[in-house]
C-alpha cells in the first residue's frame, strides 16, 4: 500500500508538471507557470486533460494515505 501511494504521488507530479512544461514550451510564458493558479493560464485542451488526471492521481493518493492512517490508528 505504501509503494502505491508513493507511486500514485510521484506520477501524479510528473504529469502535472509535465502539462505545464509544455504549455510553457507552448506559450513561452514563464509568469503563467509560476502563478498556474491564476485564471489566465490557458492551457490547451490535452494539457488541460493531462493536468487533471495528474491532479486526480494526486487527490488518490492523499485519500490512500488517510485511509491508511485511519486504519492504523
Amino acid at each position: 500500500m505504501v509503494y502505491l501511494e508513493t507511486t500514485l504521488l510521484t506520477l501524479g507530479l510528473l504529469i502535472v508538471l509535465g502539462a505545464y512544461a509544455h504549455y510553457w514550451r507552448r506559450t513561452g510564458d514563464w509568469r503563467g507557470v509560476a502563478r498556474f493558479w491564476v485564471r489566465g493560464m490557458a492551457l490547451s485542451v490535452a494539457e488541460f486533460k493531462a493536468q487533471r488526471a495528474g491532479v486526480l492521481l494526486l487527490l488518490l493518493a492523499v485519500v490512500i494515505r488517510f485511509a491508511r492512517a485511519l486504519m492504523l490508528w
